[in-house]
């Protein structure tokens, strides 16, 4: 995934509580989808949820802050991720028999309005913290380490998510993703020459000059970095200019413009590879795109939830029986339940819940089973630069007929690829 944000002013806390907040119906944007609507009408029967075993007595309090306000919003990761609670506490006798109750927070995505909500869950004393996406989550990060809670899970979209000492992350966004399909890139599809296509902003120059374009030399390929302005409306330049050098393959990492993009490539004649970053693959986008996206590569760390594995099957059989026909199925989405469950898989068993037993119960150099996802293993050792992540491999998918697919169904890594400035 790669998120591009424009500014926008601090707004207070949403309500926190045990059930829908304030802002559940604000507008989700297509931050990165991986399934499409056909995907709920196929969803298995109720009997995939196995036999109920409810939890009962003093609740475990966790808390989540999720980005709701303002211009990108990702309300289905909290809506997912309670969905995921009422499963655990139904069928799983929830952590160690007891029910999990989460205390949420709406942020905008300002790492100011993030500290004041970490202040306002801290007051409800939670057991931890599942972690959450939001852009702001490093101004939250002073009050958990302060209050000695552990951060469990969630979006990885910052470096401090990904390096703090007291959090766990079970995948990787922005780095491991793309340097998953630059690695599937040259090593399966053999592309030797590359343009990237990067919006010319501080998350854009991130994740393209930082990770794919670094990523592609580290493996050997040529590269041509061709930036675009976040405001611009023609973008036949920028498009002409990345086929210029006859690349094998154009990456497409303009979050917000990957349809106008792919549509002026298109439009100039290109008709070589395509990649792109998980936003480029929305409901909305694709839709946008038409007949440009197809064809396009992305990488995801998520199984698609009509792949009819055990967890895709599982997640969606909770959806139907808990009213989620509502929730966008992306891989925003996948992520809140993976969390809520690779959460109560590890804790099932730890009987006092406090920072230090509860993070040596995932940071023991063991692989775990990682929910939807590749196996997780917390030694620090996964990706370098990032050792609070678990977790770097991804599943390459492609556009094919307008829709998601699974390329191959093999679990790919380019960690070898990313080796960030020290």
């Amino acid at each position: 995934m790669a998120l591009s944000l424009t500014a926008v002013a601090a707004t207070g806390c949403g309500s926190s509580n045990n059930s829908s907040s304030d802002t559940a119906s604000a507008k989700t944007t297509a931050a990165a989808a991986s399934t499409t609507a056909s995907t709920q009408a196929a969803a298995p029967s109720a009997d995939v949820l196995g036999t109920p075993d409810k939890a009962t007595g003093k609740p475990i309090t966790l808390g989540l802050l999720n980005l709701e306000s303002g211009p990108v919003t990702f309300p289905e990761y909290r809506q997912a991720a309670q969905l995921a609670v009422k499963y655990i506490n139904e069928y799983e006798g929830g952590i160690g028999g007891r029910p999990v109750k989460l205390v949420t927070c709406a942020t905008d995505g300002q790492p100011a309005t993030s500290g004041r909500c970490a202040n306002q869950i801290a007051d409800d004393h939670p057991t931890a913290i599942l972690g959450g996406a939001d852009t702001g989550a490093p101004g939250a990060f002073p009050v958990w380490e302060r209050k000695h809670l552990a951060y469990m899970g969630g979006i990885p979209f910052t470096p401090v998510e990904s390096n703090a000492p007291n959090a766990v992350q079970f995948y990787s966004v922005s780095v491991g993703d793309n340097a998953a399909m630059v690695q599937y890139a040259t090593e399966k599809l053999g592309v030797k020459k590359a343009s990237v296509i990067y919006t010319d902003d501080s998350q854009g120059k991130a994740t393209g000059l930082g990770v794919i374009v670094p990523a592609f030399k580290a493996a050997g390929s040529e590269v041509k970095a061709i930036p675009v302005a976040p405001s611009a409306a023609d973008l036949s330049s920028a498009a002409a200019a990345a086929i210029s050098s006859s690349p094998d393959a154009v990456y497409v990492n303009t979050p917000n413009a990957c349809p106008a993009v792919l549509k002026a490539l298109k439009a100039v004649g290109y008709s070589g590879k395509l990649m792109g970053i998980d936003p480029c693959t929305s409901p909305q986008a694709l839709k946008a795109a038409g007949s440009s996206a197809e064809g396009l590569y992305f990488a995801q760390p998520f199984e698609s939830l009509d792949s009819g594995t055990p967890g895709a099957n599982l997640m969606m059989a909770a959806i139907n029986k808990y009213g989620g026909s509502d929730i966008a199925l992306d891989s925003i989405a996948q992520a809140g339940f993976s969390s809520v469950m690779n959460v109560q898989a590890a804790l099932n068993g730890v009987s006092d819940l406090n920072e230090k037993n509860i993070l040596a119960a995932f940071k023991d150099g063991k692989s775990h089973d990682n929910f939807l996802a590749h196996p997780y293993t917390c030694d620090g050792k996964q990706l370098a630069g990032n050792t609070a992540v678990c977790n770097a491999y991804q599943l390459i998918k492609q556009i094919k007929g307008g829709k998601v697919t699974t390329v191959d169904g093999q679990w790919v890594t380019g960690a070898a690829l990313y080796k960030p400035k020290s």
